[in-house]
């Protein structure tokens, strides 16, 4: 009895989930959605007209609970999550109905659930709690386990707001959005330990849901900016961390998100995107597994336009090849596929007739029923889902009618007629692919492919602009001087004067004055009315004079001749210090302050108004000079009578 009693519950989970439909996994989205209390879940699909994010509703809708912490389980194909504010969990199975499964015996009542995701062995559903604003713990429920067992696991590392996580199919790593700090987070599952390695995304705000592909891609579905609306596909770099805007679509608030990369999915590309008759196409054909195994027994194919034929082939996943070389048709039967990213490398050879648009489409086929049996290729310029690639074939033309005529002196232009493929004879004997022009004159190019001639002639002309400040200037400290530029070139001009030692008087000005205090170089940047510029210096050397002259002698006897005592230096300079002491060290003049060069702040001879006797006194004077140096100066003077 006691056996009997521990196969019921496990035969009714067995039953239940018969009952439910499972998903198809094929990289699909899916979003849950909670406008009153109430759940439902939607696929996420681009509309191949308008490019926009559409929701399509499944069947089951209504849940009558707020479902959160949804994750993708690719063992049976079914999505986990949890109730919202209980932690209750529920399978939903491929209509959006929900089945209730249990309640997790570690789940918080003071938490609310709103991010989670399976990992990939399928084992665990993982879902992040909040507490007070902030992640608090990680719940990991065993899916594995028949009553549905979970472990709490509190947080640590940084501080951080994620509404959603999602896991790398390809290497396992946790991702999450920060939208406390708008950033992309790396999370531990067995430790709690959340990492910050990537910097601020500007043109993100919050986050609610959270999607990965079969490549490991990882996009988002929400704000452009704090406080917008949650509209906005995000696809998210991982190396920089950093957000590309895909597209927008319907408004989406109390959301969640997971997908199911655990599939087979097929990306081409072609290089170039524009070309030319008699030239060679290289598509790469990318294909990720991240179902876990290997895929055996696929059939690859792909049908080029009928103006292309196939010149190589480059395939690492084996199979046998029908069409191939010399065809424009490619089917690759009994291919093995194991887990990781491969590239099929197709090269084709446009025919001579060739000329338009074409777009053609790959497929694999023969994948097991719940991978959806064949995956389309994917543009992977385009936001549509599974679009066809395309190439566009012009006639073999050189255009130069975009490229300037005119350049300025010191300048280039370089000719890049931008035809991939084709073989270059330029003017000069040169057959690279562009030609850098650095003097007027004509130049030609002769452009072949394998079926066709081109050839183009352009003029360029020169437009000089110059400016000359002329010779280096030498200045005494003091002094000053005007900078009169010598110009060539179309008026008006526009000026930035700038120096190395202090600016000139006006910046903008044609001629503006300097008075520098140390030696230094000016510089003129001129704008003319053609667009050029020009740029020239000068050297000005400043000599610092600081000879003062001091009289040893004078004679107050007001006969308009040397009738008092004051220092001289060639042009006015601040007397920091200018005292006269007799020699009993008595102080009897103090004329700090003052300039010299200045009579009127000279020494008349006399003390508290009175003449003194003639006789030798001693001067003390510290002349501090316009550079801010100070040079002391000490001797004795005759006052003669």
């Amino acid at each position: 009895m006691r056996h009997i009693a521990l196969l019921i519950p496990l035969l009714f989970f067995y039953l239940s989930s018969l009952a439910q439909q499972p998903f198809v996994c094929r990289g699909n989205f899916y979003l849950v959605i909670t406008p009153q209390n109430s759940s439902s879940l939607y696929e996420v699909t681009i509309d191949a007209t308008t490019g926009n994010v559409v929701f399509q509703d499944l069947p089951a809708s209504g849940m009558g609970f707020t479902l959160n912490g949804i994750g993708y389980r690719s063992v049976d194909n079914f999505i986990y999550g949890v109730d919202h504010l209980s932690g209750a969990l529920y399978r939903i199975d491929g209509n959006g109905a929900a089945t209730f499964l249990a309640n997790p015996t570690s789940s918080n009542p003071s938490y609310s659930y709103p991010a989670g995701d399976v990992s990939p062995d399928g084992k665990y559903l993982v879902v992040m709690s909040v507490a007070n604003n902030r992640n608090a713990a990680l719940l990991k429920i065993d899916l594995e386990s028949s009553s549905f067992s979970s472990q709490s696991i509190s947080v640590s590392g940084v501080s951080t707001l994620c509404y959603d996580i999602s896991f790398d199919p390809l290497d396992g790593t946790l991702y999450g959005w920060d939208s406390g700090g708008n950033r992309l987070v790396v999370i531990d599952p067995n430790t709690g330990n959340i990492s910050a390695p990537y910097a601020s995304s500007a043109n993100t705000g919050t986050l609610g849901s959270f999607f990965v592909d079969a490549f490991g891609n990882l996009y988002g579905y929400g704000q452009q900016s704090a406080g917008g609306t949650q509209n906005t596909l995000f696809q998210f770099d991982k190396a920089t961390g950093q957000a590309t805007i895909l597209t927008t679509g319907p408004a989406a608030g109390r959301t969640d998100g997971c997908s199911c990369p655990y599939t087979i999915e097929m990306i081409k590309r072609v290089d170039p995107l524009v070309a030319v008759p008699c030239t060679e196409l290289t598509y790469d054909f990318e294909i990720a597994n991240s179902s876990g195994r290997t895929q055996e027994g696929i059939t690859f194919e792909d049908v080029f336009p009928p103006d292309f034929r196939i010149l190589d082939i480059d395939n690492p996943l084996g199979g046998t090849i029908t069409g191939g070389l010399g065809a424009n048709t490619l089917r690759i039967d009994d291919m093995s596929i194991p887990p990781g990213i491969h590239v099929i490398r197709v090269v084709v050879e446009v025919l001579p007739n060739a000329l338009g648009t074409y777009k053609n489409q790959a497929s694999l086929s023969g994948l097991p029923e719940e991978l959806g049996e064949m995956a389309l290729s994917d543009n992977p310029l385009t936001v549509i889902q599974e679009d066809s690639t395309v190439v566009r074939i012009d006639p073999l033309e050189i255009d130069f009618s975009s490229v300037q005529r005119t350049f300025c002196s010191g300048q280039q232009i370089v000719l890049d007629p931008s035809i991939h493929g084709v073989n270059y004879l330029w003017s000069d004997g040169s057959t690279e692919a562009t030609f850098t022009i650095t003097e007027e004159g004509t130049y030609a190019v002769t452009v072949s492919s394998g079926c066709d001639t081109a050839i183009e002639t352009i003029t360029v002309t020169e437009q000089e602009t110059a400016v000359e400040l002329g010779p280096d200037l030498e200045l005494y400290l003091g002094d000053s001087v005007l900078l009169w530029p010598d110009l060539i070139g179309p008026e008006p001009f526009s000026y930035q004067w700038s120096g190395s030692e202090g600016q000139p008087s006006c910046v903008t000005c044609p001629v503006p004055e300097v008075r520098p205090l140390k030696d230094g170089m000016y510089y003129l940047s001129v704008r003319a009315a053609n667009g050029c510029t020009a740029i020239d210096s000068v050297f000005i050397k400043v000599i610092r004079d600081l000879n003062v002259y001091i009289p040893n002698a004078f004679s107050p006897n007001d006969d308009g001749r040397n009738d008092r005592f004051y220092p001289n230096s060639r042009r006015p300079q601040l007397l920091h210090t200018f005292q006269i002491f007799s020699r009993w060290g008595e102080l009897v003049f103090d004329g700090s302050g003052g300039w010299t060069n200045d009579s009127s702040n000279g020494w008349d001879g006399t003390f508290e108004g009175k003449p003194m006797n003639p006789g030798v006194f001693t001067y003390l004077i510290v002349v501090e000079f316009l550079d801010g140096e100070k040079v002391a100066f000490s001797g004795d003077v005759h006052l003669v009578r």
